[in-house]
């Protein structure tokens, strides 16, 4: 298989018809293979417009398309500092540092995130292993957070981790909910509006605790 037309045929066919044009993130989509971040037989679907399994625990990718929303929403600038929670094997880590970001790495696999670690060392990403939903406090205060899967609530904690002007992006929703909703929560005082209907993989660790709530 050709991953390098396929990775081209996934921003040409994918994310630009669907409205993902901020040039820095589809020079990152073009410039990270993402087949590196699959294992076994799932790298030949990297390209497809599905999300594929990370590991052989039911962890699972985001799409490609939703990938580049989220991370367009986050309206980033090149040295801006971000979080990345439930960074999996690290592919939107790599599109993030390739775009000129500090990314930090929250993953609750320890084999996920040594296998994050290697895959993006190049790129200086910083990993800790830890549970998501406590974020990652010690790293400091973020421009930017995003969640790689879907959550039932937003923890204060992590919300409360971003700069003043910062911005978090995720996935709202539950296993066997049909429709999740992606949001952008932005300022303070904090708002939180809804960026489009989607669905997502869950990301484990998130109970209803500590929610963050308008």
């Amino acid at each position: 298989m050709d991953f390098t037309q396929a990775r081209v045929n996934m921003v040409k066919c994918q994310a630009v018809p669907n409205m993902v044009r901020e040039p820095a993130l589809l020079e990152g989509l073009l410039q990270i293979p993402r087949e590196d971040f699959a294992t076994g037989s799932h790298r030949e679907f990297a390209y497809s417009d599905l999300p594929i399994p990370w590991n052989d625990g039911g962890r699972r990718s985001l799409t490609p398309v939703q990938t580049g929303w989220l991370i367009q929403e986050m309206q980033l600038t090149a040295g801006d500092r971000v979080l990345v929670i439930g960074a999996g094997s690290g592919y939107e880590c790599a599109v993030l540092a390739a775009m000129g970001m500090t990314v930090f790495a929250l993953e609750s696999d320890p084999e996920l995130a040594a296998r994050g670690a290697k895959l993006t060392d190049p790129a200086k990403v910083q990993w800790q292993v830890a549970p998501l939903a406590e974020g990652w406090s010690q790293g400091g205060r973020y421009d930017g957070i995003l969640f790689c899967g879907a959550v039932p609530t937003l923890p204060n904690r992590i919300v409360g981790q971003l700069q003043e002007d910062g911005v978090l992006v995720g996935i709202l929703g539950s296993v066997g909910d049909v429709a999740m909703r992606a949001v952008r929560v932005s300022g303070i005082p904090v708002r939180q509006e809804t960026l489009f209907e989607t669905v997502a993989p869950s990301l484990p660790g998130f109970g209803d605790d500590a929610v963050f709530r308008l």
